[in-house]
């Protein structure tokens, strides 16, 4: 092949190798479209100014020859529109709204006369925009703070619920949720959702759903949830995306100072409780078991500088301290029965280990027989033992304790970013099947993830952003307040399982997959590149991500009896 055309052939195809669909993670937004005259002829070299809201700083571009402008890749928020040309008043649109996609605002129509007289446009933007198939819904404003069902730290994916197409995942999600049972798009588990947080990747990578909460709707400045027909920067998953940008810093000082208190008298029964459920003593309920949430937290925001460098931070926390009453479906020995076996066989030393690992060798939670076995069980030569489920009542608190710090500077073409988020909580004491033994297992878990990010406009038309983020999740199962179960790091010192030939018989020790823990590295590096010309935009972009996930898990290796 003569070698002049082979350089050739190999520059087409690394152009062509940058339209692969390999863009980073959009977290930015952008502003389109055209500006006619009365009589809907477009107008070229129509000078345009979009201003943020909250930072006051200012984009400007004038229309090409068929009356089209763009803002490419800019903060999301409000903006002020303004457009202006000669022999035309100016016309003003506010309260534009920039989610994580495409703002179209559609023919912005001038009026005949001075330019330093304005006109304020109060058309709404096109309801369905023919330039872009991706669907993309978005909540933010008011809505963040007034909808039901995601206040008091209750989690912002309850929202997707109320999008066409979405529906709760119920017994089909088997990952982490941020609000409810999670919820399933285009007919997926919730697994498949990709979760990420101001574009960043935030997946947890053993059972899916995210690795760090963000419920607070105090942090949140939108949530943006991409459900069909994704564009090029998406495309991880085939769920949907849930995209959730965080607050940021402006030019007036603002902040919120917040409290929430639920207890249990506050609250009736439901038609479950009222019908099916009992107390410790058996009896039908008569009022809600114990429990208080208390949720609260504040955030603060503003200028370091007007125009120029902004902060925003905010903490909060929330306590719950409940009891639960763990009920087993098999059957042990209650105290009067391993008495029994004691007089059928002394010395035994199979009945002694069981002594020191059975359910009634473990005093927390007060442990007591429960619907016992109509005229014993014959174990052996030992007729009639007395055999029931066991019960007990533990403590299940959870504290959780979140934060967030964003720093925003802009200076000229150039705008910066950085964030970290923080979010600790531990589950105490839950019931994976062997609470009732003795056995439950508490979930300690800290997240953090750091974000920096750069935007230069190259010029109106061109524009690049590039980002480096690290997030670190990491999660133990294992530890309880009882003192039977041992964290991930001494997995060895764990009691062996211990199950029983005859159906119904409780199993006693740790379950043979527990405790165990993993710490998910994720490092990740995005570019994304714009530029307008005409009635096109070309776009390209990278998004690398590197993970490292170290982890203890070890089952059976104590054995399993």
């Amino acid at each position: 092949m003569n070698r002049k055309l082979r350089d050739k052939l190999i520059l087409v195809a690394l152009c062509l190798t940058l339209c692969i669909p390999s863009f980073g993670q959009v977290v930015k937004g952008s502003i389109s479209g055209t500006v006619t005259d009365p009589q809907g002829a477009v107008v070229s070299g129509a000078q345009v100014k979009a201003t943020n809201a909250a930072t006051g700083a200012p984009l400007t571009t004038t229309t090409d020859g068929s009356g089209l402008f763009h803002f490419n890749l800019i903060p999301v928020g409000e903006y002020k529109v303004e457009v202006s040309a000669t022999g035309f008043k100016t016309a003003v649109q506010n309260n534009v709204l920039v989610t994580a996609r495409d703002s179209n605002l559609g023919a912005i129509k001038l009026t005949v006369g001075e330019t330093n007289t304005t006109v304020e446009v109060t058309a709404a933007a096109p309801l369905i925009d023919p330039n872009n198939a991706q669907v993309t819904n978005t909540f933010s404003g008011t809505t963040l703070t007034t909808f039901a069902g995601i206040q008091e730290n209750q989690g912002l994916d309850n929202l997707a619920l109320f999008v066409p197409g979405v529906v709760s995942a119920r017994d089909n999600g088997f990952s982490n949720t941020n609000g409810g049972q999670g919820f399933s798009s285009n007919g997926l588990r919730g697994r498949n959702n990709d979760q990420q947080i101001d574009g960043q990747n935030n997946n947890d990578n053993s059972v899916g759903g995210p690795g760090l909460f963000v419920s607070d709707t105090e942090f949140v400045q939108q949530y943006v949830l991409v459900t069909n027909q994704f564009g090029p920067e998406y495309g991880r998953n085939a769920g949907s995306v849930v995209n959730i940008i965080t607050k940021s810093g402006g030019n007036a000082w603002h902040g919120s100072i917040y409290e929430n208190e639920n207890y249990s008298s506050l609250n009736s029964l439901n038609n479950a409780q009222k019908n099916f459920e009992s107390d410790a003593a058996g009896n039908p309920l008569t009022e809600q078991p114990r429990l208080n949430d208390e949720f609260g937290g504040f955030t603060i925001g503003g200028p370091i500088v007007k125009n120029k460098l902004f902060v925003f931070g905010g903490f909060d926390q929330e306590i719950i301290s409940t009891k639960s009453i763990f009920q087993s479906s098999g059957v042990a020995p209650t105290p009067a029965g391993l008495a029994q076996l004691a007089g059928c066989f002394p010395g035994s030393t199979g009945l002694a280990a069981y002594n020191k690992v059975g359910p009634y060798s473990i005093s927390g939670g007060n442990p007591t027989p429960q619907n016992n076995v109509p005229g014993g069980v014959d174990v052996g030569t030992c007729l009639g033992v007395d055999f029931a489920q066991v019960q007990r009542i533990v403590q299940t608190p959870f504290h959780g304790f979140n934060f967030t710090n964003r720093v925003d500077y802009q200076r000229g073409n150039d705008n910066f970013m950085a964030r970290y988020l923080f979010n600790r909580g531990n589950n105490f004491n839950i019931d994976f099947g062997d609470g009732a033994a003795g056995y439950p297992v508490s979930v300690p878990a800290l997240s953090q993830a750091i974000l920096v990010g750069w935007t230069h406009n190259l010029s109106s038309r061109m524009v690049n952003e590039a980002r480096v983020g690290f997030n670190r999740l990491n999660v133990d199962f294992g530890t309880n307040t009882l003192g039977t179960v041992p964290g991930a790091d001494a997995v060895g010192t764990a009691v062996s399982r211990i199950t029983f030939r005859t159906p119904g018989f409780l199993s006693v020790g740790t379950a043979t997959n527990l405790p165990q823990s993993r710490i998910v590295n994720t490092w990740q590096a995005q570019d994304n590149w714009n530029f307008v010309m005409g009635k096109h935009t070309f776009k390209a972009g990278v998004n690398y991500t590197f993970q490292r996930s170290p982890n203890v898990f070890l089952p059976n290796i104590n054995g399993a009896f």
